[in-house]
């Protein structure tokens, strides 16, 4: 199979992972929210804020220093395999023994047992890391998906199940953990590579070489995603960091599943063309043009609905997220084109620029935030971190450039029509919605305007560049097909693979 295939292939199952898992997720949270009172839902977050702590350093960064690399794949998957489970033993130990501070740090005891059977995750989940990487690196996403999805569903019954026989807090604790085991069991069932146990410090050395920067990186991004809520709970009070949440995630919603989406399957894409400059620069191209297809028209849409939209599906209380919620589409934005550039610094070999523009960020809020805060409140809060998401893209695409090596003039081309079609179909949406709002309820008249804004966008970029026609085209047939295979439960094309490399998806 074609790499363009294997990149429609894999976008496609992707996003019918991350639909699915988030409709089951969102689901289970609207039934077990009925079940269970609040006080559970918290005491489930603080254990999982501190795994997603520990979390940051189960890998080792070793999963994309394995997708990365091109030889002696054998011995790097077995020394990867024996790693992650290693670190995750370790940092279940420290989970354990670090409980009964976060228990009194957070002032609930019942924390101790939460944290120790929740952490179990680490452990049981470390057992499929390397399959599923592997799956990634030979763009086996369909096999990656299945799993994923049974795991989901049968967790997110038997957690409901739970709640309803009154097991309270643990009916939570207790999907996940299923979640987690139905993974690291069905997910053997589609990776044909097994371990041999053996590992080897030279090439775990040089996986940590790659993979340190991975992590550095991971753990600044976690802090920079965190700084902001943290100092705005402990300044402005409860209420104020209530807005800003809903700011910030209806502002990221489209960032953040463009990168889950995009980021799983074109970091391997990538990785098979990094010795070959000009396809990498293709790819790359490709790659944000289609995310920026998205990504815009639906920024432009936000800014200019946020105050209306607020104050409609959340009530006039809600109005001081409006204005934050503009500035923070903004830094989603910048967020969804960086996304592909990450990628591009993974694949050639250059990590640790990750790294440093984590560093930077971070740098940045602290030094800022505290003014931000005093002088801007919860509004300064948001232009701040669009201030810094803009400077953080034009950073990262100095950098890109230095990979992929294209004229900005074609950059230009790529931005600047979406850019002006984005505005001008954003703005003759919200026209006609401020002219029948008093005519058709909001419920109808809101929706309807924003989705026509949407749609004359899409039809004016498809009749403007004759690369979307040929590319939409090709998509749409390649998702008719992959239906098609679905629903007869045909085998997918296999891709050539190495005979040093039997295990290769």
């Amino acid at each position: 199979m074609s790499l363009r295939r294997q990149v429609g292939s894999g976008l496609f199952w992707v996003a019918i992972a991350t639909i699915g898992s988030k409709g089951l997720s969102l689901l289970r949270k609207l039934l077990l929210a009925r079940l269970l009172v609040p006080t559970d839902f918290g005491l489930v977050a603080y254990a999982s804020l501190a795994i997603g702590v520990l979390e940051l350093f189960k890998e080792l960064g070793f999963g994309s220093a394995l997708i990365y690399r091109t030889d002696d794949m054998e011995e790097a998957a077995n020394t990867t395999f024996l790693a992650v489970i290693g670190s995750s033993l370790a940092l279940y130990v420290i989970a354990w023994f670090s409980s009964p501070l976060l228990a009194t740090f957070f002032r609930n005891e019942m924390l101790v047992p939460v944290l120790r059977v929740l952490a179990l995750t680490l452990v049981i989940s470390s057992i499929s890391q390397v399959p599923q990487t592997l799956m990634a690196k030979g763009m086996g996403f369909k096999k990656k998906v299945i799993p994923e999805m049974i795991a989901v569903l049968v967790g997110s019954v038997v957690s409901v199940a739970l709640a309803f026989a009154g097991y309270g807090v643990w009916s939570i604790v207790y999907g996940q953990v299923i979640i987690a085991a139905l993974m690291a069991v069905l997910v053997w069932a589609f990776c044909p590579w097994r371990p041999s146990f053996r590992f080897q410090k030279r090439v775990a050395l040089e996986l940590w070489a790659y993979g340190k920067h991975i992590i550095g990186s991971q753990v600044m991004v976690f802090f920079v995603t965190n700084i902001d809520d943290a100092f705005v709970g402990r300044l402005l009070g409860d209420a104020a960091l209530g807005y800003y949440t809903l700011a910030y995630d209806l502002s990221n919603l489209p960032a953040t599943h463009l990168a889950r989406i995009v980021g799983q399957v074109l970091f391997p894409a990538f990785s098979k063309v990094q010795d070959e400059p000009g396809r990498l620069r293709e790819v790359f191209f490709t790659s944000v043009r289609f995310v920026s297809l998205v990504a815009f028209p639906v920024a432009i849409v936000t800014l200019l609905y946020a105050e209306r939209f607020i104050v409609f599906a959340y009530g006039n209380k809600w109005y001081p997220a409006a204005i934050p919620l503009q500035y923070l589409t903004i830094y989603g934005l910048a967020r969804a084109i960086a996304v592909n550039m990450g990628s591009v610094f993974k694949a050639g070999g250059r990590p640790k620029w990750l790294f440093y523009i984590a560093t930077w960020r971070l740098a940045m809020m602290a030094a800022f935030l505290y003014p931000a805060i005093k002088y801007g409140g919860v509004t300064g809060v948001a232009q701040l971190s669009a201030i810094v998401a803009v400077v953080d893209l034009a950073i990262s695409l100095y950098l890109t450039n230095r990979i992929v090596r294209a004229p900005w003039s074609r950059y230009a081309r790529v931005f600047v029509p979406m850019t002006l079609l984005a505005v001008v179909t954003a703005a003759i949406g919200y026209r006609l919605y401020v002219g029948i709002q008093d005519i058709i309820h909001p419920f109808i008249s809101m929706p309807a305007t924003g989705l026509l804004a949407l749609a004359l966008y899409a039809g004016a970029m498809y009749a403007y560049d004759p690369e979307i026609r040929r590319v939409t085209t090709w998509v749409i047939s390649g998702v008719l097909r992959e239906l098609r295979r679905a629903l007869r439960r045909e085998a997918p094309e296999s891709v050539p693979v190495s005979p040093a490399a039997p295990w290769h998806i």
